[in-house]
């Protein structure tokens, strides 16, 4: 890992020396074995707790990613316009990860179909984004392992796998076919309002724009963009949530195997 001099709150671009160097392998797989084990016992104490104490989880968790959401986005803009650089308008909360602050609290203090659909979302589409940014963890591309704008997206996506996961550990959330229907209903709908923003001000939230990142349908997006044909990107993408939405179906088919083979 990094073993430059540097301090836990500095800047990106104030890290003298460090141009990705934790982007590998040991720094990684600490952070998933970290995650893992912890994930793992904080699931362990959960498992037998009623829907009255996953609803107050689900509040404080909600609460707790808009105080750090809010910490970690005046922290970054205080350098980004004190340097010049001006407001980065990418920290908005309209990525897919943000919708975690707003599911959780509706998950946890509402009731009926909009509860029912945050739910939803949190127990396939959260895992499934937090699982992918854990294994590949592109805030350390910009800074060391033991630095705040890292700690901030450890935590960030591990919270992420644990909200989702507790909702199908607890059984607060039934999963079916129909649960993932649901939960991909609740992203379409923030979908609705990421799209026309991304178009009318030039940005990639939510990657419908541009794909940007993802391997091979990146350059497919380009290619649609240089054709003219952009507007089948958004297209594009949502199919990609969609199945990956799915995949998140089998993680409580594996829970539920485990359980049977225990209880056997």
């Amino acid at each position: 890992m990094f073993s430059g001099d540097y301090d836990f709150f500095d800047y990106k671009y104030n890290i003298s020396g460090y141009n990705g160097q934790d982007f590998g392998p040991f720094p990684q797989i600490l952070y998933i074995v970290l995650s893992v084990v912890i994930i793992s016992g904080v699931l362990f104490a959960y498992k037998k707790s009623s829907n009255d104490t996953v609803k107050k989880t689900l509040r404080a968790t909600g609460v707790f990613l808009i105080v750090f959401y809010i910490c970690k986005t005046s922290w970054e803009s205080y350098y980004d316009i004190t340097q010049g650089g001006g407001f980065n308008y990418y920290l908005l909360p309209l990525d897919t990860c943000s919708i975690v602050m707003w599911a959780s609290l509706m998950a946890g203090f509402c009731k009926g179909r909009i509860r029912d659909l945050a739910a939803s979302w949190m127990a396939t589409g959260c895992i499934v984004g937090g699982v992918a940014n854990m294994l590949v963890l592109s805030a350390f591309k910009y800074y060391p392992f033991l630095s705040f704008g890292a700690f901030y997206s450890m935590i960030w996506h591990l919270l992420m796998v644990f909200s989702g996961l507790l909702l199908i550990v607890t059984d607060y959330v039934e999963m079916s076919y129909k649960t993932v229907l649901k939960g991909f209903l609740f992203h379409l709908a923030i979908t609705l309002i990421v799209i026309p923003i991304d178009y009318l001000f030039d940005l990639d939230f939510m990657l419908y724009k541009d794909l940007g990142g993802i391997p091979v349908f990146e350059g497919v997006a380009a290619y649609f963009t240089n054709a003219h044909m952009g507007w089948i990107n958004p297209i594009l993408m949502l199919c990609l949530y969609f199945v990956s939405f799915y995949i998140a179906f089998f993680i409580p088919v594996g829970i539920r195997k485990l359980k049977r083979r225990r209880a056997e």
